[in-house]
């Protein structure tokens, strides 16, 4: 099973960090311990003072990887807070605009329609005159 690595942000991993770093604190300490000749009570103490001082490095080290880990969260969760409101004002500019073609597109329509009924009057009105004209004309005709 693939496991996933927390990234510090320089390339690294953490996990990969803190294993090597208590790796090389444990193999360190083993050296020393092997180097040095003291009594069992004064190895122990030694060991014991060195398990302290790797348990302290590691604390340090992990509070540093939770701060780490806290800032990313923040500028993350800022970051989309950021698109979040970008996306709400785009939404809205399109929802406006989108009221104002529909707004001019209905005035056009009464335009247009107002200027059917005009043409429509017209041609009505032109009609009944030339019906009239050519009633007249055939009312001459037939008296001729």
């Amino acid at each position: 099973m693939k496991t996933k690595e927390r990234h510090n942000g320089r390339g690294g991993s953490t996990d990969s960090f803190l294993a090597g770093f208590l790796v090389g604190g444990l193999v360190g300490a083993g050296i020393a311990l092997l180097r040095t000749p003291r009594s069992g009570a004064e190895t122990r103490r030694m060991i014991e003072e060195r398990a302290l001082e790797l348990q302290e490095r590691a604390k340090q080290t992990a509070e540093e990887a939770r701060a780490q880990a806290k800032q990313m969260g923040d500028q993350l969760s800022q970051s989309a807070k950021h698109v979040q409101e970008k996306a709400q004002e785009t939404a809205q500019k399109a929802r406006s605009e989108a009221e104002e073609v529909g707004q001019q597109l209905s005035e056009s329509a009464k335009q247009i329609q107002k200027k059917v009924q005009e043409t429509a009057e017209e041609a009505r009105s032109q009609t009944e005159e030339a019906g009239q004209e050519v009633a007249e004309r055939a009312r001459q005709m037939r008296k001729a």
